[in-house]
């Protein structure tokens, strides 16, 4: 009996030495676990700190890297010597890290423009051609002449002599140069660096064209509103204005005011012919309506385009060539083409022209009304819309008038 309770205190001994050794591995095993946790939770959250931290020094920094590549040619612009003394003044304002960034590729002058008096209160766009699409890409590797004839048709209107700052369609976000009056007429896409315009700016939003189908950022609405009325270079973005909230009405395009520095007299006129960005043989059932015009031995026509090489080209060289083809455009007898800034700018000179557009093109509600047209028109319909005098000669409607005068008002004290 005796050897019996022995045995049963030695088995409760035991379970008791086990029940603790267990308890105790449990808390250590508990206590182990709580410090990984909170070492864990420790890192994460330094590692977010640091990451907020960066982000907030260096929040142009993923925009600035990717647009890098496509700004390289940048390098062979300088900044006016007025733009050293301004970053001076402004490096409370901006990052340090930006400011090589900001003089070199957001505002700037060509050498060979010296010829120009300075004037330092207004802007004028160039073009680069980043679209905002790519995450990665070369570029485009030619341009559209018809986007610096645009820039001339807004240069009418700045004082004469002028040299104003260049700034790019493409990153009216980023300019950091003295406050500017700018003409926003162009073709514009919203994207990361469009999405408002910078406060370094006084906007005046005239023949705007927004590209974007899909949905237009909130703030870039808020954008447009201050600045209000929006006049829209085509139907469709007035309706899409509209349909935001924003008042907006259709201006028609300023290369239809070209007349102001780019009109000759009617015995400068020769009797050329050009074909635009188009050929005979191209479309053909806009050809046989084309060869069927006796009055015009099309056979002699000459051709030009509004393509250019990026690379190959400074602004003041494409300002130059956008310039040539406008002298041809008013001297001529006859122009033929597909391209829209052909077509306007040979409107407000008073050379006959047609546009002859193969598929329906968003960019023309509003602005087709205006013109001589063969092709499809906003109905997708194959439609030949053309005045032809007793002569067989074509002739332009002036129903573009009455918007190329409002925007003439409207800008005359710019």
């Amino acid at each position: 009996m005796k050897k019996l309770n022995k045995n049963k205190n030695v088995n409760q001994k035991n379970n008791i030495l086990i029940t603790l050794i267990y308890k105790n591995t449990a808390c250590s095993v508990s206590y182990f676990g709580a410090r990984v946790i909170i070492k864990l939770c420790f890192i994460i959250l330094i590692g977010l700190l640091l990451f907020i931290v960066f982000i907030k020094r260096n929040k142009n920094l993923l925009f600035l890297n990717e647009l890098n590549e496509k700004y390289r040619h940048y390098k062979n612009l300088i900044t006016l010597n007025e733009s050293k003394s301004y970053i001076s003044k402004q490096k409370n304002k901006i990052n340090s890290k930006d400011i090589d960034h900001i003089k070199n590729k957001f505002f700037f002058f060509e050498k060979n423009q010296d010829e120009l008096d300075y004037c330092n209160n207004y802007g004028i766009f160039i073009h680069e051609y980043y679209d905002g699409r790519a995450e990665k890409t070369d570029g485009y590797t030619d341009g559209n002449i018809g986007d610096y004839i645009q820039n001339l048709a807004a240069l009418q209107y700045l004082p004469k002599n002028c040299k104003p700052y260049f700034i790019d369609r493409d990153a009216v976000r980023y300019y950091y140069g003295p406050k500017v009056k700018l003409i926003m007429n162009s073709w514009h896409r919203i994207y990361q660096p469009n999405k408002y315009v910078s406060s370094q700016i006084t906007p005046i939003f005239i023949s705007y064209h927004i590209d974007n189908d899909k949905t237009l950022p909130s703030m870039y609405i808020e954008d447009l509103k201050k600045y209000s009325p929006i006049g829209c270079r085509d139907k469709k973005t007035r309706d899409q204005l509209i349909k935001y909230g924003v008042k907006a009405y259709f201006s028609s395009c300023l290369t239809t005011t070209l007349d102001i520095d780019y009109s000759v007299k009617q015995n400068e006129r020769t009797n050329e012919i050009y074909f635009v960005d188009y050929k005979i043989g191209d479309y053909p059932i806009a050809d046989k309506f084309l060869l069927s015009l006796k009055a015009y031995n099309l056979s002699e026509s000459i051709n030009l385009t509004h393509h250019y090489p990026l690379q190959t080209t400074n602004h003041l060289e494409r300002f130059k060539l956008a310039k040539s083809l406008l002298n041809k455009y008013a001297k001529a007898k006859l122009v033929i083409t597909t391209r829209i800034h052909a077509a306007l700018p040979s409107l407000a000179l008073h050379t006959p022209v047609i546009l002859i557009n193969t598929k329906y093109d968003k960019r023309f509600p509003g602005l087709y009304d205006l013109l001589n047209t063969i092709g499809i028109n906003i109905e997708k319909k194959f439609e030949i819309k053309i005045n032809i005098d007793n002569q067989g000669l074509v002739y332009n409607s002036n129903d573009y008038l009455k918007y190329a005068n409002k925007l003439k008002d409207i800008l005359k004290n710019f």
